[in-house]
Formats: structure tokens, sequence, C-alpha cells
């Protein structure tokens, strides 16, 4: 059993993350800010802002999975966030996994460019796509033990789990006919595994649907 703590345990990826730890028998804590709206059932929660967190919060805990998403017009959030974990973590034996975006992963093996550099940056959600790639930075140049896990290109809140998916490392990556999908549930499974085995610690990972 492992003592896992979800930040964000309320949105589509916190909850379903929560929910398949506690499936696999692990102890649970949701930290969130508004516990009303924790509708799945959980080990212990925390009720606490993100920013106010402390060390003290998120000690003792195998794993520290950070599922935040900055509302719109706050992306700068993202990289904020990360300087927050960097500090209140630092000389901690907890592991972070962070809920990335595929924006931040290279297009291929060269590594010249990255999905954001050939993404339009007049779309709406270009601010998100723009500042979770600069946070995925951060963590890469921080001595945190994180794994910053990004989705595939289309990350399916509808799709079903499958357990039939493929963990890269921080190239895109697509199946067979062509697609870079990935759904919550199946991502949700991916990192109830990884903390469970131990594995992709120290890395930058993406993953998508066979």
């Amino acid at each position: 059993m492992k003592k896992i703590a979800v930040i964000a345990a309320t949105g589509k990826a916190g909850s379903l993350i929560a929910q398949k730890a506690l499936s696999h028998g692990h102890e649970v804590t949701a930290i969130v800010r508004n516990k009303e709206r924790l509708k799945n059932q959980v080990t212990a929660v925390l009720e606490k802002d993100i920013f106010a967190l402390t060390a003290e919060d998120l000690s003792g805990f195998d794993a520290i999975v950070l599922a935040h998403r900055a509302p719109a017009g706050q992306e700068e959030d993202y990289s904020k966030v990360a300087e927050k974990m960097i500090k209140i973590l630092d000389g901690s034996e907890s592991r972070l996994i962070i809920v990335g975006g595929a924006s931040s992963l290279y297009l291929d093996e060269n590594r010249d460019q990255r999905l954001l550099d050939v993404t339009q940056t007049d779309l709406p959600y270009y601010p998100t796509l723009l500042e979770m790639a600069k946070a995925s930075l951060i963590y890469e140049s921080s001595k945190l033990n994180f794994t910053f896990f990004s989705p595939a290109e289309f990350f399916d809140p509808e799709g079903l789990e499958t357990n039939d998916y493929t963990i890269t490392g921080d190239v895109l990556g697509y199946n067979k006919a062509g697609k870079s999908r990935i759904s919550y549930a199946d991502y949700a499974e991916a990192v109830v595994k990884m903390i469970e085995d131990g594995k992709y610690q120290h890395e930058h990972i993406g993953i998508y649907e066979n």
C-alpha cells in the first residue's frame, strides 16, 4: 500500500486518479480548495489552497499527484505552482507526478521542435499550452524527484479504460492509425501503475492509446 496525495482531486483527472488509487488499495489524501466538490470516496481530505500548502502538509507521502489546472486568465499559475512545489518539496523523499500537457512533448527524436512550436498562437487555449510547456522546463531543471506526465494530443474525457497504451519518452507518440489519443481513464491507470512500479522517476514522459 502506498500513501498518495492528489492535489486538485475534484478535477476530471485528479478525481479519476484518486478513485483508481483507492481501488488499488492505496491510502489516498485529497487536497482540494473546496471539499464540498469532492464526489469520490478518499481516505482523508485536506482543504487548502495550493499556494498555501506547506512542506509539512506534503510530508510522509510516497507520491504526490499534481492535477492542478489554472483558470483562464491565470495561466501563469502553472509556473508559479512549479516554483512552489520545488520549494516546499526540497529535500523531500516524496515523488511528485505532474499531470502535464502534450504541448511540451517533442515532435521527433531530433528534439528540435515541440508540439507547442507548431500550434496556432491565436487558439483560445494557446496560453494554457504555452504556460504548461514553460512549467515542464522548470521541473526538468530542478533536483526534484518528479515525473512530468504529458497526455497524448487528444486527452479524451469520455474515452473508456482499455489498458492498451504505450508510455513514451518526451516525444509525442502516435498509434498505427496515426492518432495521438489517450482517455482520462487509461491515463489514471497509468499514473497509479507507475507509482506502484516506481518507474519513470526524474523523467518527462508521454502516453498514447495503441
